[in-house]
């Protein structure tokens, strides 16, 4: 009677093991099913989602200027290292009709990414084609060089003012890009985010000449939402062996750039050596 009783429990502790065992392996194959659907694509998750619509204008846009802008002159500095205009703070025009009208349309994310305010595109796309949700258009640079575009130049170097780099494709090297932004920064018509609605607002901004990984460059330096954000454009290396090159807009947190170096910083008003924004 003993030993029937001994058997008895032995068997129910076996099966019982193997059922806490069985219980758990479920458990964990729940818990890893659920760890891989977290990272199924939204193409593959939603086959069939319905489109979600254009998101609606929050403004009508001011009416275009009506001049055409020309190219200016270039005359240029070559006392330092860095090449630049000889009169730098003349590039930078805030009051420009065309600068301010450009502004109107844009805003700063939180991120300190410029983008379009009306200007929805598909973040997020189904396996049929849906848009499942949109992102407001980035407002960048399309690189090219100087040489490129103007051809012939003397010393390989040109500097547009805002209005022409606006009105005729937004390309140009880092130095049309950098007076550009600096511009409509500091016209009062280009809006941040508060609560949900577009708030327009001179953004502390200044260009800045310098180097960037040891090579020269021009950037800008403004601050937005208690940060201090850095914007500039280049061509950098693409394609599977590297030889291809495509144009880059880069935003990113002044911090985050040890290797900016820069030499001299100026404003639609001054122009001067190099000094840290206030608050860094």
């Amino acid at each position: 009677m003993k030993l029937l009783t001994a058997v008895v429990l032995i068997l129910f502790v076996v099966l019982s093991f193997k059922m806490v065992f069985t219980v758990e392996q479920i458990e964990d194959r729940s818990i890893e099913s659920v760890r891989q659907e977290v990272f199924i694509p939204v193409q593959a998750s939603v086959p069939d989602i319905v489109q979600t619509p254009t998101p609606l204008p929050t403004e009508a846009p001011d009416p275009e200027p009506d001049y055409v802008p020309a190219i200016r002159p270039y005359v240029i500095n070559k006392d330092h290292d860095i090449w630049h205009a000889q009169y730098p703070s003349s590039y930078i025009t805030p009051d420009n009709e065309w600068v301010r009208y450009y502004a109107s349309l844009l805003y700063l994310d939180y991120d300190g990414r410029i983008r379009y305010k009306n200007r929805a595109v598909p973040l997020e796309v189904d396996t049929k084609g849906n848009i499942i949700s949109w992102i407001d258009e980035p407002f960048v640079n399309n690189y090219i060089s100087d040489n490129e575009q103007f051809q012939s130049l003397p010393d390989a170097d040109m500097w547009v003012m805002p209005d022409y780099y606006l009105t005729n494709g937004m390309q140009d090297d880092c130095d049309g890009w950098m007076v550009a932004v600096t511009s409509l920064m500091l016209s009062g018509e280009m809006s941040i985010k508060e609560n949900g609605q577009f708030i327009k607002k001179i953004i502390p901004a200044k260009a800045v000449l310098g180097y960037m990984n040891g090579y020269r460059d021009g950037w800008v330096e403004y601050q937005v939402y208690g940060k201090t954000f850095l914007t500039t454009t280049a061509l950098i290396n693409a394609g599977i062996d590297g030889t291809e090159k495509i144009s880059s807009t880069e935003f990113a947190e002044k911090k985050d750039k040890e290797r900016a170096a820069p030499v001299f910083e100026f404003t639609d008003s001054s122009f001067g050596e190099y000094k840290q924004m206030l608050s860094e």
